[in-house]
């Protein structure tokens, strides 16, 4: 529903009313609860304290009748609905004031909001040198102040009503006054609308009385029209070069649409094939490094279970042992003749030293702890080699890329052994947004061809592996001491199927494919060499992901 400006001004003006009168009596309220909270609270812990006082020589002194007295005394007070004075065992020794208030259970008002029957219930303690002797129970009636709190408040919110129905008053005549003319102005923009819808423009100008804003705004309307008028006859003789200008070009448009649709089905046939060539091309890259990294692996794995078979081997001997020691352990247990039993601890005696006990307990643990670490190596392996089957998915995550160059290490770690020392040296880095698999793939191939470059220096070599960070990317660094690259072959190291190892023994894909997984992840793969001293190949990656990368994972996701 529209409302007019006139209703808009009530209600805005009535609405910061109704806002600031609302602050102002909460305020009030507030400050009248809580001065009138701290008031009870005051009198409550005067009095009683004061009675305390009072009472403690009677008390002390089991002085009944003065008790009572002091108890009517307290009671004159019209505010005192009761009094009692008990000891620690819970002896009355004098009470007074309403037996109801009196033969319900005590219970002691911290707060004045917390009393639901209008008595604030209070005590006080006697007290000789902080020994404890009794106290003195008293209710104070509070329902009086709570009745004028009340009426204190229904007198503000009826004067805060009858403000709010002035202000509502005094609103409707100044939006009044003010949409006047603005009526006006509403009925010359009406017969501007019909002129135009009826294509026949006339003079549509209002008649400007006084000399406030609204008339500065009446003359402003005026000029709008002429602008108007003169638009209109402009627009009247471009309307007509426009229609026949449409109809030359309604036909180039057809042509060149039809031209337009055969290019897009054309490049859409490219690029599906596109596609299928390099999903061709990064399945290839897998299995050749699969290939590469497969005799490595086996021998990995052979190495641990092997040991790991042999200490089971070892460990069943043992467990046989304990098994015999055992049940001759639990016939001597079991007999009851005495010599008998004597006969079959000597025997139990050395079979201990028979088996050698001492040398078994020694050797247990720790064939169980090489036996734990050859069957983790293993599933480090198998972990590596699971990462690696992931390539093909196109998933990313958040991950640590410390871990993605640890798993690759091990996986290609047989290959590296023989031919170089590696040294590993990863920062604390922040994780990156990343397909696992894919750079896993990268890591592998770098790391493949700095071990086949040292190789063919025929020199055992070094490699490094370092990770580092700053405010807006991650780095994999890669550097080997092998021979070098030329520097007429730098440009072209990232081009598909170049490469510089003798026929057969590389594709040419590995680092070209790895350029593309850098880009494809928002990141970069560059290179610095020095020829016959070595090469550094460098993976960067953003700390954010690109934007198209999270949109992707968004749809999928949905």
């Amino acid at each position: 529903m529209n409302c007019s400006l006139r209703t808009k001004t009530i209600a805005g003006v009535a609405v910061i009313e109704a806002t600031l009168l609302a602050i102002l009596v909460i305020t009030i309220f507030q400050f009248l609860t809580t001065l009138l909270d701290d008031s009870i609270l005051k009198r409550a812990h005067t009095t009683a304290n004061l009675f305390a006082s009072t009472t403690k020589n009677a008390f002390l002194s089991y002085d009944l009748a003065s008790l009572e007295t002091d108890v009517e005394e307290l009671l004159a007070n019209s505010d005192i609905v009761y009094v009692r004075i008990i000891d620690n065992s819970g002896n009355v020794f004098a009470s007074g004031g309403s037996e109801a208030a009196l033969s319900q259970p005590f219970q002691e008002d911290s707060f004045v909001d917390q009393t639901d029957d209008g008595v604030f219930d209070i005590s006080a303690p006697i007290k000789v040198n902080s020994q404890l002797y009794g106290r003195v129970e008293l209710g104070i009636n509070i329902s009086s102040i709570s009745n004028s709190l009340v009426k204190v408040r229904n007198w503000a919110v009826s004067i805060a009503l009858i403000e709010m129905l002035l202000v509502a008053l005094f609103s409707f005549v100044l939006g009044t006054y003010l949409t006047s003319q603005l009526k006006v102005l509403r009925s010359g923009a009406r017969k501007i609308a019909r002129s135009v819808e009826n294509n026949h423009y006339t003079d549509n100008k209002v008649k400007v009385t006084g000399s406030d804003e609204l008339a500065e705004l009446s003359e402003a309307f005026n000029q709008l029209a002429d602008s108007l008028f003169e638009e209109y006859k402009r627009r009247s003789t471009v309307e007509t070069e426009l229609t026949e200008l449409n109809r030359s070009l309604e036909q180039k448009v057809q042509d060149r649409t039809t031209l337009l649709q055969q290019k897009n089905a054309l490049l859409q046939s490219t690029n599906k094939d596109l596609k299928e060539a390099q999903v061709q091309l990064l399945q290839a890259e897998k299995m050749a490094s699969v290939g590469q990294l497969a005799a490595g692996v086996a021998h990995e794995i052979n190495n641990p279970v092997g040991f790991v078979g042999s200490n089971l081997s070892t460990l069943s001997d043992y467990i046989s042992t304990y098994q015999l020691l055992f049940a001759e352990m639990q016939s001597v247990i079991n007999t009851t003749d005495d010599r008998e039993r004597l006969q079959k601890l000597e025997q139990l005696k050395q079979r201990f030293e028979q088996h050698d006990i001492d040398f078994i307990n020694e050797d247990v643990v720790p064939l169980i702890r090489e036996s734990s670490e050859g069957l983790e190596r293993v599933s480090e392996i198998v972990k590596g080699l699971k990462l690696f089957s992931r390539i093909d998915s196109d998933e990313k995550q958040w991950f640590d890329i410390n871990d993605c160059v640890r798993t690759t290490l091990s996986m290609v770690n047989n290959k590296l052994k023989y031919i170089s020392d590696v040294k590993v040296e990863l920062s604390a880095i922040p994780r990156v947004f990343i397909n696992v698999g894919k750079i896993s793939q990268v890591i592998t191939n770098l790391l493949i061809n700095a071990g086949q470059a040292i190789e063919a220096t025929k020199k055992h070599g070094h490699i490094r592996i370092a990770t580092t960070a700053d405010n807006k990317q991650v780095s994999v660094h890669i550097e080997d001491t092998g021979g070098g690259i030329k520097p007429e072959h730098i440009d072209k190291l990232f081009n598909p199927f170049f490469t510089t190892k003798p026929e057969g023994q590389g594709t040419g894909l590995g680092l070209s494919i790895s350029f593309g997984i850098a880009e494809e992840h928002g990141g970069t793969l560059s290179v610095r060499s020095d020829e016959g001293k070595g090469s550094c190949f460098t993976l960067t990656l953003p700390l954010t992901p690109p934007e198209d990368s999270v949109h992707s994972d968004k749809q999928d996701q949905q």
